[in-house]
């Protein structure tokens, strides 16, 4: 005989088991929901401060290997007097980077930018180590001019390609981001006056 309730009282003592059902679904839904949008903030979070860090960092490390760049290519420009390997390490000292290997494993966070921020960091390392090498080189008392200027090449590589990456990495802070024009236009100037002939072969594909 089928059952017919009278009052809303016997409906949902009737279907209780199914109602409970479905609220508890509804709160599991809503549950994951938030859960999932918390995460996508915190994520969001984690990228914003990264992407933040290392702008701040790049702005340290990039006018100071053009500093660097500009001090070699003096240097391997003078008429008198040798060249040392004491001399270019003097010229040449940057800071130990700290944001980029302490999050090496965060950057694929950064999706389209991760490569080329991989890429700036790893030419500044080459640079880094082609000065440490001079100092166990066969004569450290009497560096050519030639190697000199490749070593300064090395750090205008970095700056150059560079270029392209600063834009994308905004410290959020005026004061910094502000100088970026002035930056660009000195790497800009830098790499116009750079000889064909001190150009590196792969410098064009380096470039945006």
């Amino acid at each position: 005989m089928p059952w017919h309730y009278t009052t809303v009282v016997d409906f949902v003592d009737h279907w209780q088991t199914l109602l409970a059902g479905l609220i508890a679904l509804i709160a599991a839904i809503i549950t994951v929901f938030v859960t999932l949008k918390v995460e996508r903030r915190k994520v969001d979070r984690e990228v914003d401060a990264l992407r933040k860090s290392l702008a701040i960092e790049l702005r340290q490390l990039v006018p100071r290997a053009l500093g660097a760049h500009a001090s070699l290519h003096r240097l391997g420009r003078k008429a008198d007097g040798p060249i040392t390997a004491r001399m270019v390490e003097s010229l040449s000292r940057m800071p130990v980077p700290i944001v980029y290997p302490a999050n090496a494993h965060k950057i694929g966070l950064l999706e389209g930018d991760a490569m080329d921020v991989v890429i700036v960091y790893g030419l500044l390392e080459i640079a880094r180590d082609s000065v440490g090498r001079l100092m166990t080189y066969r004569t450290p008392d009497d560096i050519s001019a030639e190697v000199a200027l490749k070593t300064a090449e090395a750090f205008l590589e970095a700056c150059k390609y560079a270029r392209s990456v600063l834009p994308r990495l905004r410290t959020g802070v005026a004061a910094h981001d502000d100088r970026d024009a002035e930056l660009l236009q000195r790497i800009n100037a830098a790499a116009s006056a750079q000889p064909a002939s001190e150009q590196h072969p792969s410098a064009p594909a380096m470039q945006k």
